[in-house]
Formats: structure tokens, sequence, C-alpha cells
């Protein structure tokens, strides 16, 4: 898609308000954007796609007749991008997290929605999405299955300004925060730059007993702790000999855990 080109979307939500909303940002704000066609269920929305072909769809979760997540499951060529647009489902959203698909809480915010169609009009440029697309909802639907089995995830893609890296959970020695970026590291020394801060992979890591935050700017895989150095208000060695700072407030807590390897 050259620059000069629309985002060409379309609008799959059975709420009447959130149709008026984006589509009165879209006329405000954003030329950029062809609205192709509004849908209100997943059977309606998925003849629109088909019909249409857009680039961008605006896919709501909970519809009366099946979720976004089952409407992606049936479309055979999967060549645009989905922005989530949901309400505060904490499964669903964790799942989207998972994926590292974009999303927009409701009622959507203007300033995320603009930030959300400029890194759409990047993607649609470059087709970085399409090439990516198949992996995330792979892991999308691992991630919704093994909720339902009351399981935790066992693949992340971590999303980078160079792409998408697709990783398992278990591989994961630690998180650092990077200002507003987050540094993963793996065994070989192999690292990624995510481009989320932490806060969003401590939201994201908070069910998994074996990883902990230890500090503000740390969340380790205690299973891959060598060592707990207890001088000069105490840190962590990791299996890669990288030394972790440990908070006050989180030492009790951290060596009871580590007990219980």
């Amino acid at each position: 898609m050259k620059e000069n080109q629309k985002l060409r979307a379309v609008i799959v939500d059975d709420e009447s308000r959130s149709h008026q909303h984006l589509t009165s940002l879209f006329d405000k704000n954003h030329p950029e954007v062809e609205l192709l066609g509004s849908a209100f269920s997943v059977e309606d929305g998925l003849k629109l796609i088909n019909l249409q072909e857009p680039n961008l769809v605006f896919l709501d979760i909970e519809m009366p007749d099946g979720t976004g997540f089952d409407l992606l499951h049936q479309i055979e060529n999967y060549n645009f991008k989905v922005i989530f647009i949901t309400g505060h489902n904490k499964y669903a959203v964790t799942a989207i997290k998972f994926g590292a698909i974009d999303y927009l809480l409701k009622p959507v915010d203007e300033k995320e929605l603009a930030i959300a169609l400029k890194e759409a009009q990047k993607e649609a440029q470059k087709q970085a999405q399409l090439n990516m697309s198949q992996e995330q909802l792979a892991i999308l639907w691992e991630t919704l299955e093994r909720f339902n089995q009351q399981k935790l995830p066992s693949r992340i893609a971590i999303a980078t300004t160079e792409g998408i890296h697709y990783k398992q959970v278990k591989d994961v020695i630690r998180l650092e925060a990077k200002q507003s970026y987050t540094e993963f590291s793996f065994e070989n020394d192999k690292k990624i730059i995510a481009s989320s801060n932490l806060g969003e992979f401590i939201e994201q890591f908070e069910h998994y007993s074996d990883f902990m935050k230890v500090h503000r700017s740390h969340l380790v895989n205690l299973n891959f702790v060598k060592t707990f150095v207890k001088t000069e208000g105490g840190h962590l060695v990791m299996v890669d000999d990288s030394e972790v700072s440990v908070s006050r407030l989180y030492k009790d807590d951290l060596l009871e855990r580590l007990k219980k390897l």
C-alpha cells in the first residue's frame, strides 16, 4: 500500500454507539480511513469482510452470535490487520496481548485510536502484518483454549520495532524495564527489546507462579535464579550471570518462593 492510499476499514460490533463513536472520530480526524461498511454480528461481519476485502478490521469480541475470535477462525485468507475493540474482558484482553495483537478499550480514546491507525498504516505499507498474523492467531487460539482448560499460555508473541518474535514462556530468564520498552533475556545471551513497557508484561505474567516482580524494573523467572546474594541490600544472580536488584518490599516473599522451588 502506497503512503497516499487510504486504510480501507470495516467495523464489526453489535453496539450501535461504538459504530457511531468510531465513525465520528474518523470523520473528524482521520481522512486516511475509508470506512467501507459496518456489521453488527459475526455472521454479517464475515459476509462484509469477504465482500469488501478491507485491509483493516475493527472487531468487537463479544457479539450475540459468537465472538470476534470465532469470526477470524472462519476466514481462510487472512490478509488484513485487526484492531480489537472491547470492554474489560480480562481473559480476552490477556489472550490478545499474548498474541501481540492491537486492541482498544471501549469507549475508544481519541489519542489511542490515532496511535493505532498510525501503526496500521506502517504495517500496511510494508505488509508486515500479513506475514505474521497466522502465528499471532495461533497463539491467540492456544491462549483462549488453555484459559478454558484453566491452564496458562505456553507461548507469547513479543512485538518489537523490527517485527514480532514468538517464544516459549518457560524460556524467558528475566524482563527488565528500559524506559518505555522492555528487554527480554533468554539463554545463550539472546535478548529482545519489546515495544511495550514492563507494566504491560507484569500484568500478563501475574498468574505464573514461576515469575515474580523483584524490583520496579525487574521481573524474573525464579527457575533461572542461580544465587541470592544478601550483601548490599540483596540481589539475584541469574543463570546467565546477570545481576538483578531486589527491593526490600519483595525480599521476604522472594525468599519464601525460592524455598518452594
